[in-house]
């Protein structure tokens, strides 16, 4: 049974991933506000006068007009084609100039890709918008989105994003994993436990059982973390991001928040069963 063609749109979008294709074009993974992942075609960009610019790079909040792929074999129709893109906000010039947010923002783009798979709209939204204030805080802007309306699903930013860009960039991606986790229902337990509901805090955790877990239901492999971590942790997924800056300005901050860090890219890695090397390498 034939489908009719589905309707060009336009959208916001952030560039996740390039490749090359041919001399001149390239194909683009976008993250999208209303339409989730998409992967489209921008023909000519690589070209010295191409119309696009830098526009269709990364930590570049763009405007794009998509034209829908035309496989009928394929739910989606395929590879889509990127014909117009227009600047909302960059963050790229910030986050370009210093290696360690660069490698934070990278890694933001990878696990907001992974997590909106699955995702109905309404989330992927909500972590569009959580994406936008990380690299807009990681950028040291303050202001997501600046001089653009929100658009349908934009939630405010949380109250805590100008003092989570004072935070560490690799900590600042930790924040906005476990926002986007939060919305996709992969949230580990940091406090009770993920198994039965027993109040904790608790010793060990174990990403397959839902993180924190008590004596009783603790499975076979599960760690003992650093406690210091955990509450790291626990203290970024309720927005105190000036408690965690305490933390990181102490004499043990740096191997506390490196702790953390590695205690939630195993639970990362679990969820979304992928290795996430952009944030393992942070």
């Amino acid at each position: 049974m034939s489908r009719a063609p589905r309707p060009t749109y336009r959208d916001e979008a952030f560039v996740l991933r390039t490749h090359r294709l041919g001399e001149a074009d390239l194909i683009l993974v976008l993250l999208t506000r209303g339409h989730g992942l998409v992967r489209g075609v921008a023909k000519g960009v690589r070209r010295t006068k191409s119309r696009f610019g830098s526009r269709l790079d990364r930590f570049v909040r763009v405007n794009v007009q998509v034209y829908p792929g035309r496989n009928r074999s394929k739910p989606d129709g395929g590879l889509a084609t990127v014909t117009d893109a227009a600047t909302v906000a960059t963050y790229a010039p910030t986050i370009c100039a210093d290696v360690n947010r660069f490698y934070a923002g990278v890694a933001m783009l990878e696990i907001a890709g992974q997590v909106v798979q699955g995702a109905d709209p309404q989330e992927t939204a909500l972590i569009f918008g959580q994406l936008d204030a990380a690299l807009a805080a990681l950028a040291g802007t303050g202001t997501p989105g600046t001089g653009s309306p929100g658009g349908p699903g934009a939630a405010a930013p949380p109250a805590d994003t100008a003092v989570a860009g004072t935070l560490p960039p690799r900590t600042q991606a930790d924040r906005m994993v476990l926002q986007a986790l939060a919305v996709a229902g992969w949230a580990p337990s940091l406090v009770d436990c993920a198994q039965c509901g027993r109040p904790g805090p608790h010793r060990a955790f174990h990403p397959a059982a839902g993180g924190a877990v008590c004596v009783r239901c603790r499975p076979v492999g599960a760690s003992t973390p650093d406690p210091q971590a955990v509450r790291v942790l626990w203290l970024l997924s309720l927005g105190r991001a000036g408690q965690v800056g305490e933390v990181a300005a102490g004499p043990d901050g740096s191997r506390i928040l490196g702790a953390a860090h590695a205690l939630l890219l195993g639970h990362v890695r679990y969820q979304t069963g992928a290795p996430c090397p952009a944030y393992a390498a942070l």
